[in-house]
């Protein structure tokens, strides 16, 4: 299979996610160029990714909850520049996408609206792919960035196990904590194939993929300001020594003190930014520490 080779141009809030899809692309036979990679230390980056770019077939903007980052605006130029450069001298044209990230909550049309005026506007003149939707294989994506058929071994589709995101999307943005927090253990129940037991043991805790963790915490933090998410019950957790009952006070799992304290049930737990509850259900709380 003869190689062809992506530019891969990200934010640096969105690595975790685009690093184990450039490493799904190089398993296919693409040849890819990310700077965590390829550029050392004291290099001229910039010098360094202008170099890269000429030299590229194809062009992968990848857009998250984070939007687009500072250095990532800069690619963004320089991208724009060479397919000015290859236009004046009649040479074969890049092909550039825009490609959604599953952590990004914002609707196509509202990415649009938000974009399509700023220096990042020409980049809506490409076609976009979105990674959120379920039926989305690595094929659909190789075939979008490369323009032509491919031989893909669909063994590892993309997102894993086809989990949907788009309804804990949803009731995050519309602020419904509980909701959310309900579709979380179903989302996390399909991806570690326990849905029919209803529950995580620690086995499917310590083998959860990294990659979805990072999605379905970013999830909760952009949506709540800071205020839930796996990230954040680890800081707590942390800051209290690791314990238990310290953070169980503190983010309103407990009540009574640490000696004649008991915890709450699941149903009397109170879902309110207000209340400084930092956290999603106890029943995941082991998971923070595996960050």
């Amino acid at each position: 299979m003869s190689q062809y080779k992506v530019f891969i141009c990200h934010n640096s809030d969105d690595k975790l996610e685009v690093r184990d899809i450039e490493q799904n692309l190089r398993q296919q036979g693409l040849e890819t160029w990310m700077d965590e990679k390829h550029i050392l230390g004291f290099e001229d980056w910039k010098k360094n990714i202008t170099n890269n770019i000429i030299q590229m077939d194809a062009i992968a903007v990848f857009l998250g909850s984070s939007g687009f980052g500072e250095w990532q605006k800069d690619e963004i130029r320089t991208i724009y520049d060479e397919i000015s450069r290859r236009k004046e001298k009649g040479l074969s044209q890049l092909r550039v996408g825009l490609v959604i990230l599953q952590n990004c909550q914002q609707t196509l049309q509202e990415i649009q609206s938000a974009y399509y005026y700023s220096p990042q506007g020409w980049l809506f003149d490409y076609q976009t792919v979105d990674l959120r939707k379920s039926d989305f294989s690595m094929r659909k994506l190789i075939v979008a960035i490369t323009g032509q058929p491919w031989q893909v071994d669909d063994s590892n589709n993309f997102p894993d196990r086809n989990v949907d995101y788009s309804k804990l999307r949803d009731l995050l943005a519309d602020q419904k904590w509980k909701e959310a927090d309900q579709e979380t253990l179903a989302v996390m129940l399909k991806l570690t194939g326990r849905e029919k037991d209803g529950w995580l043991d620690y086995k499917s805790i310590a083998n959860f993929p990294y990659k979805d963790l990072h999605t379905i915490d970013q999830f909760w933090v952009t949506s709540s300001n800071e205020h839930f998410g796996f990230s954040v019950q680890k800081r707590i957790w942390e800051s209290f020594g690791q314990d238990k009952y310290k953070f169980g006070d503190h983010v309103r799992w407990r009540y009574g003190g640490r000696f004649f304290g008991n915890w709450y049930r699941y149903l009397d737990v109170i879902f309110d930014t207000f209340m400084h509850q930092k956290g999603i259900s106890r029943l995941f709380s082991e998971l923070g520490e595996l960050e």
